[in-house]
């Protein structure tokens, strides 16, 4: 996406980016096309190429915002925990806060089932990947529930339990958008936040 400079371009964007979602809620992503979307937003087709590739351009920029809304959420529940609250707790709510955030969000689910059709959500994590949360975005929300928590990880490993965290993270992202019945979805996320939580109190511990 090319960014636009002036205010009025912005709402353009921002007309164009509600209108995608629009769509997407209505009849999936297949329903999107560059003329559908100009026709929901009311701008000429042409204003959409002045920011955006193709249809799969203005997708992957919904996407994005989507989950950048589902950091900051979890990055508000964290400011909102008291002094004395311990790594698990931190943690659990941020990994808890994470899932509800994405559950509330069917046309983020939608956009993350057609994503994860060809790769999974862990691929979806690079920066060079539109639309990715980002591996530094979540490796810093995890870092920061931790050090919220009064945690540290050992230098050494650092970078080695960031990524095996967000491994786990990704799969149990994968696990919501293969898995439609609540219940055994929920049953899945305990097992695998269980999972997590004991291999960080075998890594924190002195």
């Amino acid at each position: 996406m090319r960014k636009p400079t002036q205010e009025r371009a912005r709402k353009r964007v921002a007309d164009i980016l509600a209108a995608t979602a629009e769509l997407v809620s209505q009849g999936g992503v297949e329903a999107v096309t560059t003329t559908d979307v100009a026709d929901k937003a009311g701008v000429p087709v042409g204003s959409i190429y002045q920011y955006f590739e193709d249809a799969n351009d203005i997708l992957r920029t919904v996407q994005s915002a989507y989950a950048a809304e589902l950091v900051a959420a979890c990055h508000e529940v964290l400011d909102g925990l008291p002094p004395d609250t311990d790594w698990q707790t931190a943690t659990r709510r941020s990994f808890d806060t994470y899932w509800k955030e994405l559950l509330k969000r069917p046309v983020y689910v939608a956009l993350l089932r057609d994503a994860t059709r060809t790769q999974s959500f862990a691929d979806t994590l690079g920066s060079e990947v539109p639309g990715g949360l980002g591996r530094s975005d979540l490796g810093a929300l995890f870092l920061r529930s931790l050090n919220v928590g009064g945690a540290t990880l050992p230098p050494a490993k650092a970078d080695a339990v960031t990524d095996t965290v967000l491994g786990s993270l990704s799969a149990l992202t994968d696990l919501a958008m293969l898995i439609d019945d609540g219940a055994t979805r929920e049953t899945r996320r305990e097992e695998m936040l269980r999972m997590i939580q004991l291999y960080l109190e075998d890594t924190l511990r002195p």
